[in-house]
């Protein structure tokens, strides 16, 4: 080459130099744009246990602000919010409970107030879509309230940061995620890996499978515990005569811990004859894990000594839990209900550090 067109190379500890300083602003950049790991806590008071677990778990994450939940004389809300300058500019977790329509307002008007007061973000905590198994019309006159709350939800307003998320456990019917208007962001979480984690840590030395009550439960669910390795297997109810009756449609339970698993229970009735079943069909022993036990009217006696070896729910119906402590307490050891935080899940979602590809494992 011509000693005039020549070209002196660029010296190693510049280009360190110049590539260090490219990572760094790319790491800046991305800074920016993540949420901010650490959360002021606004609860509903009957959300407080969830608010407990995440400062415990992670302190230096998690603040609160209190709210004083008062009523006028007419009955009417009265609500005010303790330190409301610590939301400006904060990223808000408000933790609400809609499963009774009594405490329907009060938390309604908390949410469209918060972001009014400047917050930076608001992401909401609903684990429990209480509407969610009324989400269509399948005869004229009927009203769809999973559409009604989804509307009312969505009126919420805008913040600095963009729309609210919305966290909900296990919604019963996934299209409901298309009710929502573009207001608002609806992230669809499961408790399914807090079940996977149950399993490995204390039933690792047992044959264990997992049955679910249909097969639609088996097609959103079964792809977590199929990567896993556990038998699947599921139910279904079958004419027999006069009679519509529960049968194993698919799997093998002889010999296994056969875990039941939904998204929530109800009267119970369907886990009850699928319990009969699979122990008619022989499994040595049967629990059942639902994340939402609803229970209504007091439906839960009727798992008391139906044979069940554990009755796993985890905490999104504030109702449900209480009435399952009162009886652990009284118990002891030798009741079968147990609660499951969702604390952890919740707090690895906010953190960044949840498994997507297990979250999802469903959509397989």
């Amino acid at each position: 080459m011509a000693s005039g067109t020549s070209s002196r190379k660029r010296p190693l500890e510049e280009d360190t130099d110049l590539r260090e300083m490219v990572v760094s602003q790319i790491e800046a950049a991305l800074s920016e744009s993540r949420p901010s790991n650490k959360y002021i806590i606004v609860s509903h008071p009957s959300m407080n246990h969830i608010k407990e677990a995440l400062i415990k778990l992670a302190p230096q994450s998690y603040s609160e602000v209190k709210v004083d939940w008062r009523e006028f004389e007419s009955g009417m809300p009265n609500i005010f919010i303790e330190e409301v300058h610590r939301l400006l500019p904060a990223h808000v977790l408000l933790l609400l409970n809609m499963r009774r329509k009594e405490i329907l307002l009060d938390q309604l008007s908390l949410l469209y107030a918060i972001p009014r007061y400047g917050c930076r973000s608001l992401t909401v905590l609903l684990p429990f879509f209480p509407t969610g198994t009324m989400e269509r019309v399948d005869r004229e006159g009927e009203v769809a309230t999973a559409s009604t709350l989804s509307r009312m939800i969505s009126a919420v307003p805008m913040t600095p940061g963009g729309p609210a998320r919305f966290l909900i456990f296990d919604i019963h019917a996934l299209q409901i995620r298309f009710y929502f208007q573009d207001s608002i962001l609806p992230v669809l979480l499961s408790a399914m890996p807090l079940l996977l984690n149950l399993l490995k840590t204390r039933f690792s030395t047992e044959a264990v499978a997992v049955a679910f009550p249909d097969e639609g439960a088996k097609k959103r669910f079964g792809g977590f515990f199929e990567k896993a390795g556990y038998p699947v297997l599921f139910c279904s109810k079958v004419r027999e005569g006069e009679k519509r009756v529960v049968r194993v449609a698919e799997g093998d339970p002889e010999g296994k811990h056969v875990f039941i698993v939904d998204d929530l229970c109800n009267t119970g009735g369907t886990v009850l004859a699928c319990r009969e079943e699979l122990a008619k069909r022989g499994a040595k022993k049967v629990s059942v894990f639902v994340t939402h036990g609803v229970f209504p009217l007091g439906s839960w006696k009727k798992f008391e000594g139906a044979g069940f070896e554990k009755i796993f729910i985890t905490d999104s119906v504030p109702e449900t839990c209480e009435i399952f402590r009162e009886h652990q307490a009284a118990r002891g050891a030798s009741s079968t209900f147990e609660i499951i935080g969702l604390a952890p899940a919740l707090h690895e979602y906010l953190q960044g550090q949840v498994d997507y590809a297990a979250r999802e494992a469903w959509r397989k």
